[in-house]
């Protein structure tokens, strides 16, 4: 940490120097710009001004069309492009409609312009509403909310809950790219707004939704199992299945729970009780349990899909002794500055 003593210049103004490396990084010269926020605890942080050029992406898609370019245009959001100009010689209305269906799936972004061979997209979300931790809530909650409604749908052989289920998978994955986003922002503006994470913590939120992300992937997983069969599974397996959906969704709240508590007693308790529950989930896909094929697929998509969730949970509760450690070595950074 630097220190800098404050000088008076004139009868009311306060001025401080600031680090030469910081300046010298940021390209600060005498003339720029820099933008002072001050923060609830009364902290006063700072950060560059930015071109609006820097924040402009260009993209030349030519014939490209689906996943390619839907993955093109996650990135131009992801890394924190406000504005996306999208251009082809000959724009198929394909094209067009790849773009709108994943602009409808990012939160900011909306198209201000379309021509023949052009699309702009403008990111309409200011980075100081970019909230990190509300966020992460947001996609825990549904993910509970997949979790529980893909095991029903299968249980109760509910088709159109189980295709509400994969719909309901688009929202974890917004969230997931907002974060991922909001991440991008703090680097590039060397600040960070409004919650005033430090970088480690939005790093470890970073992969926490990540891990979430996924879990939500093997619900709709399984719920689209649901959608696709007709079988019914036996009482043996509906009652073990009606009984560990509650533990996975008590897993996962006290998993998030602890890692924004940065609770690591209780994280290791977690991964503990997480690695028994994967062991006695095995069962489900017992040959012996399963009379036919169908139930035997069924049993055996069922079962991998429960197994990687409870790995992604004990991956969160190591995400969270990881920000403990890093937590307990930044205050004794702080307290012996």
């Amino acid at each position: 940490m630097e220190t800098r003593k404050v000088q008076r210049t004139g009868k009311s103004t306060f001025i401080v120097s600031l680090p030469k490396n910081w300046a010298t990084i940021n390209s600060i010269e005498a003339g720029s710009i820099v933008y002072i926020s001050q923060s609830d605890s009364g902290a006063l942080m700072l950060s560059v001004d930015r071109s609006e050029q820097d924040l402009t992406a260009k993209l030349d898609i030519g014939d490209k069309s689906g996943e390619p370019l839907i993955r093109d245009i996650i990135a131009c959001y992801v890394v924190g492009h406000r504005n996306i100009e999208v251009t082809s010689k000959h724009m198929s209305p394909v094209q067009k409609k790849d773009i709108r269906q994943i602009v409808n799936k990012l939160i900011g972004p909306e198209i201000l312009e379309e021509t023949v061979n052009k699309v702009v997209i403008h990111d309409l979300l200011s980075s100081e509403e970019l909230q990190t931790k509300q966020a992460l809530k947001r996609i825990k909650n549904v993910v509970r909310s997949l979790i529980q409604d893909s095991i029903s749908s299968l249980l109760n052989n509910d088709k159109d809950l189980a295709l509400d289920v994969i719909q309901r998978d688009d929202d974890v994955d917004r969230l997931n790219f907002l974060i991922s986003r909001q991440f991008t922002e703090m680097l590039r503006s060397r600040s960070i707004h409004q919650e005033q994470l430090n970088s480690i913590t939005a790093l470890t939120y970073m992969q926490a939704a990540s891990n979430l992300e996924r879990i939500a992937d093997h619900a709709s997983r399984i719920a689209e199992m649901a959608s696709k069969c007709e079988c019914i599974l036996n009482a043996d397996i509906a009652e073990g299945l009606s009984k560990l959906q509650p533990v996975i969704v008590e897993l996962l709240e006290d998993s998030v729970s602890c890692l924004l508590q940065t609770d690591s007693d209780k994280a290791n308790k977690i991964i503990d009780k997480a690695r028994e529950i994967r062991r006695r989930s095995e069962e489900i896909a017992n040959p012996a349990n399963l009379r036919n094929g169908e139930k035997l697929l069924v049993g055996l998509v069922v079962a991998s899909s429960i197994e990687r969730m409870l790995d992604y949970i004990m991956n969160l509760g190591e995400i969270a002794i990881n920000l403990c450690i890093a937590t307990v070595e930044m205050d004794i950074d702080q307290s012996s500055s």
